[in-house]
């Protein structure tokens, strides 16, 4: 396969402001598979007609309902305020079946170490799903949603052998769960499909092949199974093909470096090297240092991203020099769409008049007080 060079080609300097050698930064990106956000929606995202038959073939099996037709919807709904906590879909359509039957779907890879956490994400995701549809004067009806949660391992699951999980909510009056067709979320222990080993591969489900390539399309251990998916399996074949294209275009680069800023963010800001007993003063001294370094370095690996698709300005320099941290995330996470010197002007707009309105409420708030 193939490598793609753009993270590569970054300076030594670039990288070891991100803490990377060039050594890691290639095993990083051979190590790229489905479970990494950026990769799960580039592959199955409905956005050209390959990710759409991989959808469409997965869901309808996994829904046990012949899906006819697929569009992708937004992934980042609007905020009603700069107080409301942001939200990313990872892969959200709008379906519907031979019957005619409409239905909101998010597809959720949950990949991480926030496991205590799930069970409320998936509860605020298919909340703000139905929310959205609901607006001022109008009914509370609404087009039936589907969270779907794809993780590891659900560890409250041991005595179920099984690897899919439905949770439906229960009508206050009746006490009685609501129909599946109205708003319910479905949990996919990846792990689990582990178990498949057992029967031959022609005995699986669509649904079991794709969910085991998802866990499993990198594993050593697995190659036997997974090439055999791949020579008999038009859809696993089509997976493959979009994981490819994925690092061959610019997306990879900025995925590994949204990782690398988890990872940034994660490390304590306190080292080995900060002896104890040291006063106060001089520990809060290194502590922002070193949190000015971060920021710098993520600003850095932002700036050679963007000048891999055009001659940033001076002006451009400044800009993204005074970008706090959360600023600079914020412009990550919209990164695949920034292409021109316009793009980036427009999201620094964004952010600039967010501030603002955010001084202007507090502003407000104080006066009131």
């Amino acid at each position: 396969m193939k490598q793609n060079n753009l993270l590569l080609n970054i300076s030594d300097q670039q990288l070891q402001q991100a803490g990377l050698t060039r050594a890691q930064a290639r095993k990083s990106l051979a190590a790229l598979d489905y479970r990494d956000n950026d990769v799960f929606r580039h592959v199955m995202n409905a956005e050209n007609p390959v990710s759409r038959k991989i959808l469409t073939m997965y869901l309808s099996d996994l829904l046990h309902r012949r899906i006819v037709w697929i569009g992708s919807e937004a992934t980042e709904p609007v905020k009603a305020n700069f107080r409301e906590k942001g939200v990313r879909y990872d892969v959200m359509v709008r379906i519907r079946d031979d019957q005619g039957k409409p239905m909101l779907v998010n597809l959720e890879m949950q990949n991480y170490r926030m496991a205590e956490s799930l069970s409320l994400r998936s509860q605020g995701y298919a909340s703000r799903m139905v929310s959205d549809q609901i607006e001022v004067g109008g009914s509370f009806d609404f087009i039936p949603v589907l969270q779907i949660m794809i993780t590891k391992r659900m560890p409250e699951m041991k005595v179920s052998r099984e690897y899919l999980h439905y949770h439906r909510y229960t009508n206050e009056k009746t006490r009685k769960r609501m129909p599946k067709e109205r708003c319910r979320t479905l949990w996919i222990e990846m792990e689990k499909t582990q178990a498949l080993e057992r029967i031959p591969t022609e005995q699986w489900r669509i649904s079991d092949k794709i969910t085991y390539m998802l866990r499993y399309s990198r594993d050593p251990k697995k190659q036997k199974i997974i090439h055999e998916l791949i020579e008999k399996e038009e859809v696993i074949r089509m997976m493959e093909e979009k994981r490819r294209d994925f690092l061959k275009d610019t997306s990879y680069a900025i995925a590994r470096m949204r990782m690398k800023y988890d990872e940034m963010d994660e490390k304590t800001v306190y080292k080995k090297g900060i002896e104890k007993g040291m006063r106060k003063g001089v520990k809060k001294g290194v502590k922002q240092g070193m949190v000015q370094g971060i920021i710098k370095g993520k600003v850095s690996l932002l700036k050679e991203l963007l000048r891999q698709k055009w001659e940033l300005t001076e002006r451009d320099e400044k800009e993204l020099d005074n970008l706090n941290e959360e600023e600079v995330n914020q412009i990550v996470q919209v990164l695949n769409r920034i292409n021109t010197p316009k793009d980036l002007h427009d999201q620094l707009k964004k952010l600039s008049d967010s501030k603002r309105q955010a001084e202007n409420h507090a502003q407000f708030a104080f006066s009131q007080d």
